[in-house]
């Protein structure tokens, strides 16, 4: 832990105005909160650039609300609630204190500081304990070591974790690559099996050859671990702007049309990465995947000014099995969100600009995949005992059922 003297937490909240953006690059600007939010850059070259959307200039960026980039990392849903219910007694945090909080565990490349000011640091997890200790006292307390630093949105429990050293775990079972740090998901009562049922998704990628990150079940199913999409093996950091950021849409707002503009725009026009953006939709619509929403997909690059690339898959579960939930896709598809038939996918790839046989190739991968998962996942009683991988199965393999129309849950 970093001096206590560094430290006062009640002394800093609701007093932070301004605050020190960092890149790789080095120090890129001053983040401000008057009337309105303002960021000014300093004297820096344009690999420092904090957004893709956001060039290095010397008029300042100005606005009412917290620009995408900054805003992008926000906690929501339970992890907020965390937070605000840990600080209820000093009144609700503002963005810029969550900001500084988070200092260097934002997703992306930026970091944010105040001169002469630290957050504690932690000496980390083992991720053979992460896996193999019972469940809900560990999240418990990880949530309790690790919720105000950490700066990941989305709605289900969730915290980033730093590893305290090379797990042997991670060696033995899976790679050799170094984590620095994880995220770690928890089955909450919203949505039962919702750690499983994500790992099982993510096998299907996997299988299917899909670039994704390190990710591990927890041996009693109740946590779902994920190395950093954003790390080099080294831990050093990637930039990442998630779809929302590039297109300036909400998280439900816009079309898989306007992520292809995105990503063609972004990257240049690189035949490869439309290959990977059907791929990513593809094994939605196969998954019955209602929450591939512009978050849950994203670009990474080294700096702004060299090559960037789709995010490897993330974020991906089969959310038709939770009767709650409206029972469609994200985001617009050819200008609907009802899951489409394989027509409706293949005309999307013709859009994208690729070939209809390599579309089919795709769409018949990721069957392959997912029944060679399903199968394999048979035998584990983490999947069987409660039918989760029966229901899964049910939803996915029906054919030609149309989804009931309920309203979004937000």
């Amino acid at each position: 832990m970093s001096d206590a003297r560094t430290w006062d937490l009640e002394r800093l909240f609701g007093k932070i105005r301004t605050l020190e953006v960092h890149t790789p690059q080095g120090t890129s600007g001053l983040l401000a909160k008057e009337s309105r939010y303002s960021f000014n850059y300093a004297q820096v070259s344009d690999a420092a650039a904090v957004s893709l959307t956001m060039p290095v200039r010397r008029e300042s960026y100005a606005r009412g609300d917290l620009m995408g980039v900054f805003a992008m990392n926000r906690p929501e849903g339970y992890l907020r609630h965390i937070i605000e219910d840990r600080l209820a007694r000093l009144g609700t945090p503002s963005d810029l204190f969550l900001l500084f909080l988070a200092g260097c565990n934002q997703i992306g490349r930026l970091t944010y500081s105040m001169p002469g000011e630290r957050v504690p640091e932690h000496e980390g997890e083992h991720l053979e304990e992460l896996l193999s200790s019972p469940s809900g006292k560990l999240f418990a307390r990880l949530v309790d070591q690790y919720a105000l630093g950490s700066g990941i949105s989305g709605v289900q429990p969730k915290t980033v974790v730093p590893i305290a050293q090379e797990s042997p775990r991670a060696l033995d079972e899976h790679t050799a690559l170094p984590l620095n740090s994880v995220i770690v998901k928890a089955e909450g009562d919203d949505f039962p099996g919702i750690a499983r049922n994500e790992f099982f998704c993510m096998s299907v990628a996997k299988e299917a050859g899909l670039e994704v990150p390190q990710f591990w079940l927890s041996d009693d199913g109740k946590l779902f671990v994920m190395a950093r999409f954003d790390r080099h093996p080294d831990g050093s950091p990637l930039g990442f702007e998630d779809m929302g950021v590039l297109t300036g849409k909400s998280k439900y707002e816009g079309s898989y049309e306007m992520i292809a503009k995105a990503v063609d725009i972004y990257t240049g026009s690189d035949y490869q990465q439309s290959v990977r953006l059907f791929e990513r939709v593809a094994l939605s619509c196969l998954l019955r995947d209602g929450d591939a929403h512009m978050k849950n997909i994203g670009i990474l690059y080294e700096d702004p000014t060299g090559p960037r690339r789709l995010a490897p898959v993330f974020d991906v579960v089969c959310t038709d099995i939770y009767p709650e939930l409206d029972g469609k896709l994200a985001l617009k598809l050819n200008k609907s969100t009802v899951f489409p038939i394989p027509q409706v996918l293949l005309e999307y790839g013709r859009r994208l600009g690729l070939r209809e046989d390599e579309c089919k190739s795709t769409m018949d991968s990721l069957r392959n995949a997912y029944e060679r998962v399903a199968g394999r996942f048979e035998s584990d009683p983490r999947f069987v005992e409660d039918g989760l991988l029966a229901n899964i199965r049910r939803v996915i393999e029906r054919v030609g059922v149309q989804p009931v129309v309920r309203p979004r849950v937000k």
